[in-house]
Formats: C-alpha cells, structure tokens, sequence
C-alpha cells in the first residue's frame, strides 16, 4: 500500500464531486494518516478544521482515523 498518495485522495474525492456523490466520512488508517499529516497542504487543513481531534475533516469530508494500518476508505452519505 506504498502506493497510496495523498494525490490519490484528492483524485478520489474530485472523482466523486465530478459524479455528484457526497462523501460523508473518511476512514484513514493509522499509518496512513501519519505519511498524509507529513504533507504541510494536508496537515495544514485538518488541524485548522476543528479543535476537537474527532471533528476533523479534509476538503469539507470528516476523517476518521482507524486502528488499521493503512485503511483508506469512503462512507457515503445516503
């Protein structure tokens, strides 16, 4: 899962807004999370969106960090 790139994320989450479809929630592994917070545009966002750590979000997307490693996975709003 080296592959993962916060470039992907933002591909994934344009792809979507592209579709119409409203990303409700962001599950990022923790491992994952740690090589995306490395990224001052990504870190910068996150940390500036809420000062309560489980209200975090990304683009307008809530982030939700897991025990996996490197979990990137997207809930859908109904």
């Amino acid at each position: 899962m080296d592959d993962l790139s916060l470039e992907i994320l933002d591909q994934t989450l344009d792809k979507y807004e592209a579709k119409g479809k409203k990303i409700k929630k962001i599950r990022i592994g923790y491992k994952l999370y740690a090589k995306f917070m490395a990224d001052q545009k990504f870190a910068d966002e996150v940390i500036n969106s809420a000062l309560d750590p489980d209200k975090r979000s990304y683009r307008g997307v809530r982030v939700k960090i897991t025990h996996d490693d490197e979990e990137l996975t997207f809930l859908m709003k109904n």
